[in-house]
């Protein structure tokens, strides 16, 4: 049996120097916290990397009684536990939508925001019940196909740009994501999906804290999300990554982590 979400673990490994900033890194869906090891090791050594697995991905099983903002609660409380009263959350895609949040939650643990390929949520609940459905339908595909034909098709869709022509991390994704449970896939969307969680845009102008916008310059949907999600933050800044899609993070990670650890040196300097 599952623990119930008030008592929620969640599961999570630290890289880097145990003595360096806190960087909370928040996976997309069907990802893991390993997803970002390589680029933890090899350009952020020198922080503190928090490498978390969201609800229903890797190591984090889903509580069977899950109600996802008591979950999320206790994650600024564990981690406060541990010794870390101050992070900064790296948030991509379905991680990113946890990010804003978190912020809004625990204001005072968070110094610094960064999203890459992310959005706070879908503005209408018109919007977020037709996602839910569509949220559905997916994961009907997925179990009537297998998943193993439901990633090819996923990484080949236009939203993921030139993945498909990268033959060793198309491979990679395809494989790494095979090992998901299809059940905990379809209870995070349920719980953290686009159609599930509340809609933070009107909370924007209340973020008064520094925060990094990054798109892939081939990601039309999210390069204009972001740049409205930049007028309605008054200390973000965005950033493009040339030639990349939705995870261009995976695409490009030395010209990513180069961004982000200039962002990072002005935040933690500026303390």
């Amino acid at each position: 049996m599952n623990p119930p979400s008030s008592t929620y673990e969640w599961k999570y490994r630290i890289e880097g120097n145990t003595g360096g900033y806190p960087l909370l890194w928040l996976h997309g869906f069907m990802g893991a916290g390993d997803d970002w090891l390589d680029l933890a090791q090899t350009h952020f050594s020198d922080y503190c990397n928090i490498l978390l697995d969201l609800p229903g991905h890797g190591g984090s099983i889903i509580p069977s009684d899950a109600i996802f903002a008591t979950m999320l609660t206790a994650l600024p409380r564990q981690l406060s536990n541990s010794g870390f009263e101050k992070f900064i959350p790296i948030g991509y895609s379905m991680g990113g939508r946890i990010g804003f949040h978190l912020q809004k939650m625990t204001p005072k643990q968070i110094p610094a925001l960064v999203f890459l390929s992310s959005a706070p949520g879908l503005k209408t609940m018109n919007e977020r019940e037709q996602r839910t459905i569509e949220d559905g339908l997916l994961m009907d595909k997925l179990d009537t196909i297998g998943i193993a034909p439901f990633l090819k098709a996923w990484y080949s869709s236009a939203l993921f740009g030139g993945i498909k022509k990268n033959s060793i991390l198309f491979s990679e994704l395809c494989h790494t994501r095979s090992n998901n449970d299809t059940d905990q896939l379809r209870q995070a969307l349920s719980l953290m999906g686009n159609g599930a969680l509340p809609s933070l845009w009107d909370d924007l102008k209340d973020i008064t804290i520094p925060a990094l916008l990054m798109t892939g310059e081939l990601d039309s949907k999210y390069l204009l999300l972001n740049q409205e999600i930049n007028h309605g933050i008054a200390g973000s800044i965005h950033h493009q990554v040339a030639d990349a899609g939705h995870a261009f993070h995976l695409e490009k990670p030395l010209e990513t982590a180069r961004i982000i650890r200039h962002f990072l040196s002005e935040i933690i300097e500026g303390e």
